[in-house]
């Protein structure tokens, strides 16, 4: 019973890798539908997701921590399913944006870095016994990341407002977003450029 406690952990987390497509699927759905009930059905699923999803990524690091459960597995899938869950979303944005920059260079920044760094930790594994844990600023642009998805749902509850303040807000985290993404690859990347230099 212990080891089966010891993995409700890393099976929040891989939760959380089909949260995130899954939760863009039926926004990308709510979007396209014509009838307001239909959408309002997806686009609540969609919400559903989300926030579960955001919620294993408050929850499975601390009952790791808490069950003494944590695992080279953990500490390697954890931050891949969190690009997997926002990288879902983002690029629903995107499509959704039609090709306005303000929305796809962001969007297109963040997903690129996170397969260049995943790629890099991914290539690491055999040289590397314990995954290299994710730095402070990498967890603070997962959290700006959440928010700003988070937000997009609220942009709903301004639908029928004149006022752009909200959709300006939710651009603004976006390119937060993307420069703590800039930001952190560079980090990540300079000591081993000097390595290998």
């Amino acid at each position: 019973m212990g080891s089966l406690v010891k993995i409700i952990p890393n099976l929040l987390t891989l939760f959380r890798l089909i949260a995130g497509p899954a939760g863009a699927a039926c926004l990308w759905i709510s979007a396209g539908s014509l009838m307001e009930a239909e959408a309002l059905q997806w686009w609540s699923l969609a919400l559903a997701f989300f926030i579960t999803g955001a919620l294993t990524d408050a929850l499975d690091g601390w009952l790791a921590r808490r069950l003494d459960a944590v695992s080279r597995f953990g500490a390697l899938i954890d931050p891949i399913a969190d690009k997997v869950f926002v990288a879902g979303f983002l690029i629903v944005f995107a499509f959704l944006a039609d090709g306005w920059i303000m929305i796809t260079a962001p969007v297109a920044a963040i997903i690129a870095r996170d397969a260049l760094i995943t790629g890099l930790r991914l290539s690491q594994l055999r040289k590397e016994r314990i995954p290299i844990p994710v730095s402070l600023a990498a967890k603070a642009k997962t959290v700006v990341e959440m928010i700003a998805i988070g937000w997009f749902f609220v942009l709903r509850l301004f639908s029928d407002s004149d006022s752009n303040w909200a959709y300006e807000v939710w651009v603004a985290l976006l390119w937060i977003a993307a420069a703590l993404s800039l930001y952190t690859a560079i980090v990540y990347l300079l000591p081993r450029r000097s390595k290998t230099g």
